[in-house]
């Protein structure tokens, strides 16, 4: 789903959020913009730690303002490390496939699920965020289990 990040498309998604560029900002939003999947804090950390100018409290704190300012979305799992993904620029959200058997994360085009957004808002709710997860296994894992 997602295309490789160049500097040049963070900064424009980091200006367009109305938020300074600074190079951790675009550190952080590269490495999750570069990645196929919905990637932990902690795996996000590990690709851009190469250098040593940033720490584990700095990234949470620019992904909780990526997140805030809709630039990625925060995926919670319950009691598994929450997960941070692109947000597309031309839709709210997007749906996501868990593997049971692995534990890997896939994001879902949103016409894979379409959403029927006027039924939420004929409902008596202030619906802000929807997460849809599917859970099953992966195409991978249905190899190997197929090949045993």
């Amino acid at each position: 789903m997602k295309a490789r990040m160049s500097e040049k498309a963070a900064s424009k998604r980091l200006q367009e959020a109305g938020l300074e560029i600074t190079e951790h900002r675009l550190r952080v939003l590269m490495a999750v913009g570069n990645t196929h999947h919905p990637s932990s804090a902690p795996e996000i950390l590990e690709i851009i730690s190469g250098r040593k100018d940033i720490n584990r409290v700095t990234v949470y704190r620019i992904l909780d303002l990526l997140v805030k300012r809709e630039v990625l979305n925060r995926l919670g799992l319950g009691e598994k490390p929450q997960r941070f993904c692109l947000r597309s620029e031309h839709e709210d959200e997007h749906p996501h496939f868990h593997c049971t058997r692995c534990d890997c994360y896939i994001c879902l085009d949103q016409h894979d699920l379409p959403l029927d957004r006027r039924a939420l808002e004929r409902l008596p709710l202030d619906v802000r965020h929807v997460d849809i997860r599917l859970e099953g296994v992966c195409p991978a894992c249905r190899e190997k289990a197929s090949r045993t």
